[in-house]
C-alpha cells in the first residue's frame, strides 16, 4: 500500500482492510463493512483488481442502487506477483435520506456486491450501468474551480476541485478522467458544508506524467462533466 494509507488509518481499522482483503478470496470483487471514527456515512471498503475505469463503475454502481459518496479514499495496492488492486474506501449515505434512515443495510451491500460483480465479469452490462447511473444523476449548482497543484515530485499531475455536492458527482469526474485517458493513482473526497473538495493523483494510462499540453484539456473536461445538463 502506498505511504499515504499509513499515515491515513490506525492499526486496527488496517487490520479490518486486510481482513477484507482475504475474504475476497478469488471473487472478482469484494465489498464489506469497516468501523471508523469519521463522521458521515457508513464505511465501505471495495476491492477488486485494478483496471481503467474502475472507480467511474463503483461510482455509478452507488448512483443506480441510491447511495450517495460523502467522502472516499481510493489507493493502488501491488502485491508482488499479483495484478495491482485497487482498495478504494467509501462513506456512503442513502441518498436523500436524514438520521437513521440514511443508514445503509446488509441487503444495500448484498445488491451492491452483486452489482458489482455482474458488471466486472460481464463488460457489455457496464452500458447499462452507466445509462442507469446518467438518468439518476443530478446536475450541479454553484461556483466550480479545478486546478492543478504540484505534487512531492515536482510535477503537476495531482487535480484539485472544488464545487457545490450533488448526488452522482464522483461519477461525472471518474467518468471525465475515465475518457480523457488519465488513470487514477489515488485520490481523497470531502464534503463540508454542501461543498467538495476532491483530490485526485493522476497519470497517463502508461504511467508518465500529464503533460502541460495536456493539463487544459483534462481541465476543460472535467468542467464540461460537472455542468452537464
Amino acid at each position: 500500500m502506498p505511504e499515504r494509507y499509513a499515515r491515513d488509518f490506525d492499526h486496527a481499522v488496517v487490520a479490518q482492510h486486510a481482513a477484507a482483503w482475504v475474504a475476497r478470496g478469488d471473487r472478482v470483487a469484494s465489498v464489506t463493512r469497516f468501523s471508523s471514527r469519521e463522521p458521515g456515512g457508513d464505511a465501505l471498503c471495495l476491492i477488486a483488481e485494478d483496471r481503467p475505469g474502475l472507480l467511474a463503475m463503483f461510482a455509478a454502481a452507488f448512483v443506480c442502487l441510491g447511495l450517495d459518496v460523502v467522502a472516499a479514499k481510493v489507493y493502488t495496492r501491488r502485491p508482488r506477483g499479483r495484478p495491482a488492486e485497487a482498495v478504494d474506501l467509501f462513506w456512503v449515505q442513502r441518498a436523500g435520506r436524514d438520521g437513521d434512515a440514511a443508514r445503509i443495510g446488509a441487503d444495500d451491500i448484498a445488491r451492491l456486491q452483486s452489482r458489482l460483480t455482474e458488471n466486472l465479469q460481464n463488460p457489455t452490462s457496464v452500458v447499462e450501468l452507466f445509462r442507469c447511473s446518467e438518468q439518476r444523476a443530478r446536475p450541479s449548482a454553484g461556483s466550480t474551480v479545478v486546478r492543478f497543484v504540484e505534487g512531492r515530485s515536482g510535477t503537476l499531475s495531482t487535480l484539485e476541485l472544488e464545487t457545490e455536492d450533488r448526488f452522482g458527482l464522483l461519477l461525472a469526474l471518474a467518468r471525465a478522467l475515465y475518457d480523457q485517458r488519465a488513470t487514477i493513482e489515488s485520490s481523497e473526497i470531502r464534503t463540508k458544508h454542501q461543498r467538495v473538495l476532491d483530490v485526485f493523483s493522476i497519470a497517463e494510462l502508461d504511467g508518465s506524467p500529464i503533460s502541460a499540453e495536456r493539463r487544459l484539456e483534462i481541465q476543460v473536461a472535467v468542467l464540461a462533466a460537472i455542468d452537464a445538463k
